[in-house]
């Protein structure tokens, strides 16, 4: 049997030009005789250990790795040897760093020739590592920052022009209302469409006379293409929500980067976002009237809505403030619609390329016709003409609503009976009233005088400069008008807002005791007024001599 010496004879040879390495494994009997068992030519070792046989032995006996003391009795010659482990190698590579006398030592025994100093570096290689790294990410994340801060832009820009190119699911569904062609139609058409002059409009109508309705027929015949649809608010918070849900516009709340800002001081206004989304509007502008040759189109439906405060007074003068400056660069169109007359009076204040459209009620023919459709013969002509120009008129709400129900004759009974409950509500009088209701009689005291001097006239209206001398305040006849009791022609004559409330008006007005009601109350108003305005002055010489101010007792005065 055959035995391994556990340390093999190891040999080499060296040429002049290429290094030769000879190994001889040999065995040994019981003779003491040695046996040639193989020959390997070519198997190069390290130069260093190569004078050291010791290391055949480390290899046969596993020595300095996971499998330490444990003999081999077959070693692969062809692998090669692990003259250290994990944990001897990575000591060795540490003093080797650590003492430069240590590795030009080793380094020696390669090389015979001298070795140059070492070059001196402020910065260690795991310095330099970690700097170089640490300059590598902060490369990578700024450069990540900037092409995300560029794709954000064109993202925004890119979906507030989404929103003028592609119609919104409720319009669509608004759009399919019926439709009554009126003579302001076409002009209405050619603004929406982009085509009207360097101006900005103002639709102008009583509420139910169908100027929404014109304004969504028209954004119908052009597709929907190039115009946005907003309605107004009286809270500048949700008005602000409502057009960046229209134009699609997020004011930047997701926008990563605001994870690293600080919070701004003027975050929570709610104009300042209305501005920044009107300047996002106005970057897409730029670019769609240079494709399309053509403004843009935004409606504010409503713009009533908007509070008669400093808030809504600011927010009015920035749109139009806008749209002044729009029309004059062509680049979009705004549309304002409203129901009241105080509203044009506000921004006729700055209007210098505002163009107003009144939109008035059906002519007495036009609405018969529009009937007489819509009822398809169920009734007679006279009776259409009775209703129409006697009790209901020519307000295109009315008329749809009767076009659509059973009887014509119970649906004007409902109407007439909504707006007589409507206006008891609103100004009804109160003879005896409590001091809490001073304000709503006060109220209600001015529109009845104006109501009693419209319906005693003529024509059935007064000319606006004479109302404001009948009722005192200015105020009231806003006020009236906002609460669709009268309405401003476009005359500037001031009358009933309807026929249904022309016909209460005067059935009221004419009626039996009216005249002493209303005197009762105006008496009662300014009894109240002058109980309001007085105040009991009482001296005391107590308390060192305070004077002490209250409301007058009823039981008379106390000194």
């Amino acid at each position: 049997m055959i035995h391994f010496n556990r340390v093999t004879k190891f040999q080499s040879h060296n040429l002049i030009f290429k290094e030769h390495y000879l190994t001889r494994l040999y065995t040994t009997n019981k003779k003491n005789s040695t046996t040639l068992v193989s020959r390997l030519d070519k198997l190069k070792f390290s130069l260093v250990n190569d004078k050291n046989p010791a290391l055949l032995q480390k290899r046969n006996l596993n020595q300095d790795t996971n499998a330490a003391g444990v003999w081999d009795p077959f070693p692969d010659p062809f692998q090669p040897i692990v003259e250290y482990s994990a944990e001897t190698a990575l000591g060795d590579d540490d003093d080797e760093k650590s003492d430069p006398k240590k590795k030009r030592r080793l380094v020696g025994k390669i090389d015979s020739r001298p070795l140059p100093p070492p070059k001196k570096s402020f910065m260690s290689p795991r310095v330099m590592d970690a700097v170089l790294t640490t300059v590598m990410g902060l490369a990578a994340v700024g450069l990540g920052g900037v092409f995300y801060q560029a794709w954000y832009e064109w993202n925004e820009n890119h979906k507030v022009m989404l929103s003028f190119t592609r119609p919104a699911p409720l319009l669509k569904s608004r759009t399919s209302e019926s439709f009554f062609a009126r003579a302001e139609q076409k002009k209405i058409v050619n603004v929406v469409a982009g085509h009207g002059s360097a101006k900005y409009y103002l639709l102008v109508g009583e509420r139910g006379t169908g100027k929404t309705q014109l304004i969504l027929n028209a954004m119908e015949k052009i597709g929907h293409y190039g115009v946005v649809f907003c309605d107004a608010h009286s809270d500048s918070e949700v008005f602000k929500t409502r057009l960046g849900k229209a134009l699609n516009y997020t004011y930047r709340e997701d926008y990563v980067g605001q994870l690293f800002a600080r919070e701004a001081p003027e975050r929570g206004s709610a104009l300042l976002d209305v501005e920044k989304a009107l300047n996002m509007v106005e970057a897409v502008a730029i670019k769609y009237v240079r494709r399309r040759g053509r403004p843009l189109v935004l409606i504010i439906n409503n713009i009533h809505s908007f509070g008669d405060d400093e808030e809504g007074e600011d927010l009015l003068e920035l749109l139009q403030q806008r749209a002044e400056s729009w029309a004059a660069s062509r680049l979009v169109t705004l549309i304002f619609n409203t129901d009241d007359y105080s509203v044009y009076e506000r921004m006729k204040r700055d209007a210098s390329r505002m163009d107003t459209i009144r939109i008035n009620e059906l002519t007495h023919e036009e609405a018969v016709r529009l009937l007489k459709e819509k009822r398809r013969g169920r009734e007679t002509d006279e009776e259409i003409e009775d209703i129409i120009k006697n009790r209901i008129g020519g307000r295109l709400s009315y008329v749809n609503r009767l076009g659509r129900e059973e009887s014509i004759e119970d649906t004007a009974r409902q109407l007439e009976s909504e707006e007589r409950s409507w206006i008891v509500t609103q100004i009804g009088l109160i003879p005896d009233f409590e001091e809490t209701a001073f304000d709503n009689q006060k109220y209600a005291s001015c529109a009845w005088k104006l109501i009693k001097a419209i319906v005693k006239s003529e024509e059935k209206k007064l000319p606006i400069n004479e109302c404001r001398i009948i009722t005192g305040n200015p105020k009231w006849i806003e006020m009236l008008d906002h609460d669709n009791i009268i309405m401003v022609d476009d005359h500037h004559n001031v009358k009933a807002d309807s026929k249904i409330l022309q016909n209460i008006f005067e059935e009221i007005v004419n009626s039996e005791g009216f005249e002493e009601l209303l005197d009762n109350v105006c008496e009662r108003v300014e009894e109240v007024d002058k109980e309001q305005r007085t105040r009991e002055l009482i001296w005391s010489k107590k308390n060192d001599q305070v004077i002490r101010f209250g409301q007058p007792k009823k039981g008379g005065w106390f000194w």
